[in-house]
């Protein structure tokens, strides 16, 4: 692993041979890699053979400062980006984009997602030279979303004869398989004038199933409560424990008494009695342990302990989900001239992912809304299916049920993603200086999923309204005049509208452990779908040389290029075939398009200064500049028609300054943006009016605290691009005169980043727009209608640009090398220090309407909740190897380590925790918790290599030695521990071998 600012030798010695002149990552202008003056880290393939692995996603997840929520192990309750691998460097990435920029060959890829992301494992492994990591803003050398930085994958064009490889990984628990092969051939032709690679990859990897059973660490249960009795019973407000299970809730159903009906439920329980559970063939009840902590259960929140019946918190979570890719890519360039070169090249890459209990049918929940009252499901007196004995102690309020679907039916979440790409280009040199290129790229990326089994709520209403006739039960919807248990009013005709296009209704008994006919449960629960198709078209040329020969140091370089772009998309949900499609539990939302052109130029300078001066040996300044214009047109769903144009400018200043002969001084300061991704500028979602989420508390006198309102919660054409200023100040150590073979780097960086946008569906929030209006904030009240009424009509609760961050921490990267007798040792570290992750909501204080302070999340270990605007990290990170090579045996003990650090930041109350280590503890105060620490990780990996002729080379890998357990720190993600950063799959043993002909 190399770092491109730590030179084994003088940049006059780089400079020298033009054999040594490459286009680095961060900078279009010609040079050496030992001359970049922002942190370049290399990746080769002799790395990732050296760590034993297997493509390219692995080898960016080496970099600590990689926070990747998407990946193989972290997607186990999702149903978004199912089977991709998204590079997310400094955690700044929002949950639904991309602040990290992802090229091949220093080009723009079609986004593999509708928030802008590029799945990492496009390119097969063997076709793979170097992969290349800047961390740190180059907007104004590649264009918008280099925020973070920019991952860079280079292929090996100059690949001569036949390689492949193939690798079995199993963990030592008995699941986890793994089965890989890659391959990749190269030849030079027509007397050296034209070369051709072509490659393909395979990889099968299997599910590891239902956490719960699959892992002792899972079965724990381990959750956070809410205690809500915390100012009188001596525990604190908030716990972290063992045995968790979803409240209200059995695998037989649980009964909750109404005290009255009046659209929600009011629980009661000294008036109407404790909450009852069928028993096991739904002939009668018997006695419901709620467990503790029910009454601070929220939406879809937990208990700990209770009844035995209960489902485990993490019964619904994989550990990893099953993912099959497959990435094929072949290149062909022609020298057609003494001084041009054509290039074609095409790729196409198909990912089929499943996640056999995703989300969706775990409920029906209960929907605890505070103060008693629950929103969920309602079970008349009268249910047909509801024994005698139940039904004639029940009060006229009913009941509501929790019911746990596990035992009946398993939801099922099937993403399948496929991306076509043609590159072609031409290359040339202009005299002895110059060089340019241009090229036309089309890309196409298609992905569809389907997660069956998914709740229709209206339908699951009708369904378990279950009533007697005469020809026997039925759904009280087909009943003439039958009231509905929902609203306590006949069925509307809306309703009567609804239940006829979406076939024949079966009564659904719930009650008991297997009394649900299929039937029932198949009108109840259908097949939601999404399909995307995004395209992109890229026309670009760049120019680079010399100016003149300078002031003596070296040629002052000029990198200047133009690039026109066009990306389209269009969503759709199989709508018209899916009346019901509004009452999903969990959607996708509507179908939407639109499209954004971009034509944008840029120029880079660089001018060495002076070499082998008295105040230096060599210094070298650097700046770019780049024009974009960005115009953004909706093409269906609510922005269909509505157009907005940006323009804006980015920059960047860099220098390097050799102060001796071993000693670098480098910094950078940058103007970046990111421009808003297609997802956040034309997504189309409104929530069901009165549904779950289609209700906020009204302020104003006369207002119900449960106001039902039309919410618009989509994206917006008109949003501006977000803003970042970033400043990096490093220094690199060459000693080689009196330490041979050690380099290090450190490097400060700071990115500030204003306007950032808090996209689709959750957008401000509707209830905070509410508040901040009352509070006299004109900006809310703009996007609301009906406010300073008792009834609020409707909230705009699109995409916008409110929030900002600031990130502040330290990189580190040391190396060793040296011999030892006939072998040679090679040490090397990656550590990262983060001391500052300030995220400023743009909300104002509830009770002041003054802006609220930004918070500092750095140190956050503990889970960061989905659907966020960035993802939390501990403070320190670090990955360090130990290589040792003696003719055909190379080894390597690698050292993962992820710093202690803190549960939360921020708990529900509002407030920073404190638990009983802190000074002023006391379990009487709202942020109190029972232990708000999380605990350090180091893993071990062992990999190793033996040659056993020239042609074929046998390998092993051995990773989490010691099987540790992740560390405990549930919530946020599905599972009881933080999988970006906690090892959830074990113990692992990967085989393999590779050829080289």
């Amino acid at each position: 692993m190399a770092q491109d600012a730590a030179p084994s030798d003088p940049p006059a010695a780089a400079t020298a041979d033009g054999e040594n002149q490459i286009v680095v990552t961060g900078s279009r202008v010609t040079r050496s890699t030992f001359e970049t003056p922002n942190p370049v880290t290399v990746l080769d393939s002799e790395d990732i053979q050296a760590l034993g692995l297997n493509n390219v996603a692995e080898v960016v997840s080496q970099l600590p400062s990689n926070s990747n929520f998407f990946a193989a192990n972290n997607v186990g309750l999702g149903n978004f980006n199912v089977g991709a691998q998204l590079v997310n460097l400094r955690g700044l990435n929002p949950f639904f984009g991309t602040r990290t920029l992802t090229l091949i060959d220093t080009r723009r890829v079609v986004p593999t997602t509708t928030g802008g992301g590029v799945d990492i494992t496009l390119v097969p492994s063997m076709l793979v030279g170097r992969v290349e990591t800047v961390t740190g803003g180059a907007s104004a050398v590649y264009g918008s979303d280099a925020i973070a930085g920019v991952v860079n994958v280079i292929l090996d064009k100059d690949l001569e004869g036949i390689k492949a490889q193939a690798d079995y990984t199993v963990t030592t628990h008995g699941d986890g398989d793994d089965f890989h092969i890659t391959g990749a051939y190269g030849t030079a032709f027509a007397d050296d004038r034209g070369h051709f690679i072509v490659g393909a990859e395979f990889q099968d990897t299997s599910a590891i199933g239902n956490c719960s059973e699959e892992r002792d660490w899972c079965a724990q249960n381990y959750a956070m409560f809410t205690n809500t009795d915390y100012a009188t019973n001596g525990q604190p407000h908030y716990i972290i424990g063992r045995d968790a299970s979803p409240a209200y809730t059995s695998q037989t159903g649980v009964l909750i008494p109404c005290l009255a009906f009046v659209g929600v439920c009011i629980y009661a329980p000294a008036v109407t009695g404790p909450a009852v559970q069928f028993n096991p063939d739904g002939t009668g009840t018997v006695p419901f342990d709620p467990g503790l902590y029910s009454a601070g259960a929220g939406i879809f929140g937990f208990r700990q302990g209770g009844d035995d019946l209960a489902v485990g918190a993490y019964d619904a979570t994989t550990v990893r989900v099953a993912v099959q890719k497959l990435s094929t890519l072949a290149r062909v360039e022609y020298e057609v001239g003494s001084s041009v070169t054509a290039s074609l090249e095409g790729s196409y890459a198909r990912s089929e992912a499943n996640n056999p209990v995703a989300t969706g049918a775990i409920g029906p929940y209960a929907f605890d809304v505070g103060g008693g009252a629950l929103v969920g499901y309602h079970i008349a007196p009268d249910n047909a299916f509801l024994p005698a004995g139940v039904a004639a102690t029940m009060g006229p309020g009913g009941a509501f049920i929790g019911r746990n679907m596990n035992n009946l039916q398993t939801a099922e979440n099937d993403t399948n993603n496929e991306t076509w790409r043609v590159v072609a280009a031409l290359s040339g040199d202009v005299g002895e200086s110059w060089n340019w290129d241009a090229y036309y790229s089309h890309g196409v990326n298609k992905n569809d999923q389907h997660l069956y089994h998914n709740v229709v709520d209206p339908l699951l209403r009708f369904a378990l309204d279950a009533v007697n006739t005469p020809t026997g039960i039925a759904c009280g919807i087909d009943v003439p005049g039958h009231i509905n248990p929902n609203t306590g009013q006949p069925y509307t005709a809306a309703d009567q509208a609804l239940a006829d296009a979406s076939g024949t209704c079966a009564p659904l008994n719930l009650f008991g452990a297997a009394n649900a006919d299929q039937a029932a449960i198949d009108y109840a629960f259908r097949t939601l779908v999404e399909f995307s198709t995004q395209k992109q078209d890229v026309i670009a040329a760049n120019l680079r040389g010399d100016l003149f020969d300078g002031f003596g140091a070296g040629s002052v370089k000029l990198a200047s290029g133009v690039e026109w772009r066009t990306e389209s998309g269009t969503v759709t949900h199989d709508m018209a075939n899916q009346p019901w499609y509004s009452g999903y539990t969990l959607s996708y939302g509507l179908d939407y398009g639109g499209k954004t052109e971009v034509l944008e130029g840029y120029a880079e300078l660089n001018v060495p200064v002076f070499r082998d001066s008295p105040v230096g040996k060599y210094l070298e300044l650097d700046g770019a500049v780049r024009l974009t214009h960005n115009k953004n047109t909706g093409t269906s769903g609510a922005n269909d028609g509505q157009s907005a144009s940006r323009e804006f400018l980015t920059w960047k200043l860099s220098g390097i300054w050799d102060v001796t002969d071993w000693v670098r001084l480098r910094g950078t300061r940058s103007r970046d943006v990111r421009a808003p991704q297609f997802r956040e500028l034309f997504q189309t979602y409104a929530t069901t009016v009165g549904g779950p989420f289609g209700s906020v508390s009204n302020p104003w006198p006369g207002g119900s605290p449960s106001d039902p309102v039309s919410i618009d919660s989509g994206g917006d054409v008109n949003l501006r691009p977000e803003k970042a200023d970033t400043l990096t100040v490093g220094v690199v150590l060459t000693p080689e005169d009196w330490f041979s073979g050690f380099r290090f780097s450190a490097d400060w960086y700071q990115i500030k980043i204003k306007d950032a946008i808090i996209g689709p569906p959750f957008g401000i929030g509707a209830q905070n727009i509410v508040t901040g209006c009352f509070q006299g904030n004109t900006t809310f009240c703009d996007l609301m209608e009906g406010e300073g009424t008792a009834d609020i009509i409707h909230i705009d609760n699109r995409a916008a640009n409110l929030q900002g961050f600031t990130t502040r921490g330290m990189d580190f990267e040391a190396q060793y090398q040296t011999s030892i007798g006939t072998g040679s040792l090679l040490v090397r570290m990656l550590a990262s220090y983060l001391y500052d992750q300030l995220f400023d909501t743009g909300l104002t204080n509830a009770a002041t309407g003054e802006p609220l302070p930004p918070t500092n999340y750095a140190g956050q270990s503990g889970p960061t909740a989905a659907f966020g605007s960035f993802n939390t990290a501990p403070k320190w990170q670090a990955n360090a190897f130990v290589t040792y090579n003696q003719g055909p045996f190379t080894g390597t003990v690698q050292a993962r380590y992820i710093g202690a650090g803190r549960f939360l930041t921020v708990t529900a109350s509002g407030g920073a925790p404190i638990d009983p280590s802190d000074p002023g503890y006391a379990t009487t105060d709202p942020n109190s918790i029972s232990d708000n620490r999380v605990d350090d990780a180091i893993y071990i990996n062992l990999s190793g290599s033996y040659d056993i002729t020239k042609q074929i080379q046998v390998f092993a890998a051995l990773n989490n030695v010691f099987d540790r357990d992740p560390v405990i720190a549930p919530g946020g993600n599905g599972f009881p521990t933080n999988p970006v950063y906690f090892d959830t799959f074990g113990r692992n043993i990967r085989i393999g071998a590779r050829v080289n002909f």
